[in-house]
């Protein structure tokens, strides 16, 4: 009984598990500002799907690449696989010029926008932390 019990409550479950993920949308219905950033930073990226979740927008790239952005198309999230690099050119150049000199070698694989400051995880795992005008604050073990 139990096992029939789970079964149904999965069965029940599965619909709301899969709008949490988001909404499988075209390229074209994600806002301007985001489509004009991925055309231009990810130009020779394939993109897998679009989702949409709460009015925010994820772009998946083949290569398992991913970019998430906020309602008006402003990036929140850029994360590429282990061992990649983010493009440097969307990375703040404070940020950048920090982790070029402090970690001479290494690359951001990682970077995540707040309204508080930027979090960055680089190439040996390290994540950084940086306020909202991109002064270093601390290693965030």
């Amino acid at each position: 009984m139990k096992k029939i019990i789970l079964a149904v409550l999965s069965l029940m479950l599965m619909p709301v598990l899969a709008l949490a993920d988001g909404k499988v949308i075209p390229f074209e219905k994600m806002p301007a500002e985001a489509r004009n950033f991925v055309k231009e930073h990810f130009q020779n990226k394939k993109i897998l799907q679009v989702t949409a979740e709460w009015n925010e927008y994820e772009v998946l790239f083949a290569d398992l690449a991913r970019v998430e952005f906020d309602r008006s198309g402003n990036w929140k999230e850029i994360k590429y696989p282990k061992g990649e690099a983010i493009p440097e050119a969307v990375i703040p150049s404070r940020i950048l010029s920090y982790v070029k000199e402090a970690f001479s070698g290494l690359h951001v694989n990682q970077i995540e926008r707040s309204r508080w400051g930027y979090e960055v995880k680089i190439s040996n795992g390290l994540e950084l932390e940086f306020d909202k005008n991109c002064n270093f604050v601390r290693i965030d073990d």
